[in-house]
């Protein structure tokens, strides 16, 4: 947006010059976004079982419920959730969340700092972070999916907000993003040859170093993987729509095959729905 409004200040002053720099400029501002959003790679082929994942911010715990468990029952294998509150606990279980995904690892907390896990499939817990120093909350579980050779790692990540409260800073943000990626790493060294799916709230574009830094040792945003089109995710709840891509799914070991986002009542973020295609053997 930046650099198309340099383009026409440039062409409202006649400036020949300025006009044709500011003119490559957006050309090649398009060109990055283009080959993000909108240049896949080939999908898995072969064998593979589709995990279907939704990835939702609930904003305090305050996102609509029933609309969470409808959307879910019929769309997704696994919930990822951050700012998940003991609160928001209880109104997801009344809305009957325990009916459709048996299994969980919850780490809930007041205000933003809890984060959690529901699945279809049986759960195999790991070692959990949640650490306001750190800036980050990260509960994962290997997920034990019946005919895979390797047991799949799934985790919810939240990073706290650089701006969002009087103990959110910048530099505690950025302690978070170390933490998430030192916590990445070392479940791409548990998952071994297996799967890493890791859904949520990054509180970062794919503009930032700091994200693109997670973006190794294999692992792909699973927009950019899939080639799904532009996905902003918050602000959800104003007049406009969203502007900025701050939650994403993660995947190593697998490929994602489509994403979409969704609106969720009482939330601030669109919600993630993603399609992973995970190899049954990576090895044949």
């Amino acid at each position: 947006m930046a650099a198309l409004a340099g383009l026409l200040v440039a062409i409202s002053c006649r400036r020949i010059l300025l006009t044709v720099l500011a003119a490559g400029v957006v050309g090649v501002s398009i060109a990055v976004q283009i080959s993000w959003y909108y240049i896949g790679q080939p999908p898995i082929t072969g064998t593979y079982q589709n995990i279907r994942v939704l990835s939702s911010n609930l904003r305090y715990g305050q996102a609509d419920p029933a609309f969470i468990v409808n959307l879910t029952k019929e769309n997704a294998d696994v919930v990822t959730v951050s700012e998940l509150t003991p609160e928001a606990i209880q109104r997801l279980k009344q809305s009957g969340i325990d009916a459709t995904f048996p299994y969980s690892h919850l780490i809930p907390a007041p205000g933003a700092g809890g984060a959690g896990i529901w699945s279809r499939y049986p759960l195999d817990i790991l070692a959990s972070t949640r650490d306001e120093e750190e800036g980050v909350s990260i509960p994962a579980a290997r997920l034990l999916v019946p005919g895979l050779r390797f047991d799949p790692v799934l985790a919810s990540v939240h990073v706290y907000s650089p701006v969002a409260g009087r103990s959110n800073t910048i530099d505690g943000w950025r302690t978070g993003m170390v933490s998430a990626k030192t916590q990445l790493d070392s479940f791409a060294v548990i998952a071994r040859r297996g799967a890493v799916i890791i859904g949520g709230d990054y509180n970062s574009t794919p503009d930032m170093r700091q994200f693109r830094d997670l973006l190794t040792n294999g692992y792909r945003d699973a927009v950019e993987q899939s080639g799904s089109g532009f996905a902003p995710t918050f602000p959800s709840n104003r007049i406009f729509p969203p502007l900025i891509t701050i939650d994403h799914v993660l995947t190593r070991n697998a490929a994602a095959e489509s994403v979409r986002t969704i609106e969720v009542p009482g939330s601030d973020h669109r919600a993630l729905l993603a399609t992973i295609r995970i190899p049954i053997d990576p090895t044949a």
